[in-house]
């Protein structure tokens, strides 16, 4: 079934309760979210009309009163009752707690209303996905994409490991080969061939994951600190290479990393399979941590100086 077509049973209120929209963010399912929250609403895909409707409500802020209020304005009376929708973004980054305050609803939906959620299904507990339809990001071949990124004039070798490492989702792909990206992923592979020197990289991980930001209180002023953003996108890198080594270790020699065959290489070499999925087992409870709010300084350290 193509987009169009669960647009218009979307409209027509043909569908369930929820839907989750699975896909990285770069897939554009949170487009995809708002046209179809405009056409259940509007039965049209003006979507700028969306933020004056009184029964439409975007969530991406995770705290267990947000959610409760947008759960509220689903369960609200209104004066001639119509169809009601809450998007909500990055679903994956709720806590368990707060999906369990969302499974309620989804148990015992309202009439005439809808939840859209977008995000990635590996975050989102068994008992949310098995009450949403599941409707994946359209992909595509990672042949494809490398020949687009070649006709915007990016380097082959970056353009073959950014369409590898996309997942078949062009718009990813196109954020890899960004200069500032690129940048970024090297020094973490730096990092990485520094580890397998025997040295943990702490400091040089804090520097790479550093950046001025907003400073909380809201006083205008920035602080230089270790970015949660960034510091997972330091996980992200790693776990790309350790996954390319667990697969070199089952004869798989074609790795999504194709710039890094030797470190791959060097990296199955020297651990073990166990050894390497308790690695990627110690990076993804730091991204966990850091889903949780966690202090992401203090996460990037623990997880170097978990690693064997």
């Amino acid at each position: 079934m193509d987009n169009e077509t669960r647009l218009k049973h979307i409209e027509a209120g043909d569908c369930p309760h929820a839907i989750l929209l699975a896909g990285p963010p770069e897939s554009n399912q949170e487009d995809f979210a708002r046209r179809a929250a405009a056409r259940y609403l509007l039965h049209s895909e003006e979507v700028s009309r969306l933020s004056s409707l009184p029964f439409y409500m975007e969530v991406s802020d995770y705290s267990i009163e947000s959610i409760r209020n947008a759960l509220q304005l689903l369960n609200a009376e209104a004066f001639e009752r119509g169809r009601r929708c809450i998007v909500l973004l990055n679903a994956h980054k709720m806590t368990q707690l707060v999906q369990n305050v969302l499974l309620k609803t989804l148990e015992e939906p309202p009439a005439d209303t809808l939840l859209l959620l977008t995000g990635v299904e590996s975050g989102i507990l068994p008992t949310i996905l098995s009450r949403c339809m599941i409707i994946r990001a359209e992909t595509e071949a990672w042949e494809t994409i490398y020949r687009k990124l070649i006709e915007e004039g990016i380097d082959q070798t970056a353009a073959e490991h950014c369409a590898r490492r996309a997942g078949g989702v062009y718009g990813r792909a196109r954020i890899f080969a960004q200069e500032e990206e690129l940048s970024f992923r090297k020094n973490a592979i730096d990092a990485m061939q520094k580890y397998l020197k025997g040295v943990r990289p702490i400091p040089e991980a804090a520097v790479i994951c550093t950046r001025s930001e907003q400073d909380e209180n809201g006083d205008g002023k920035k602080k230089t600190r270790v970015s949660t953003e960034l510091a997972d996108r330091f996980f992200d890198i790693w776990l790309e290479l350790l996954a390319d080594a667990l697969k070199m270790h089952t004869g798989w020699r074609d790795p999504d990393n194709s710039d890094c065959k030797p470190l791959v290489k060097n990296l199955a070499d020297n651990f073990t399979i166990g050894q390497i999925q308790g690695m990627i087992s110690t990076i993804l409870e730091g991204k966990k941590q850091l889903s949780y709010r966690a202090t992401a300084s203090l996460t990037l350290d623990w997880v170097l100086a978990k690693m064997p």
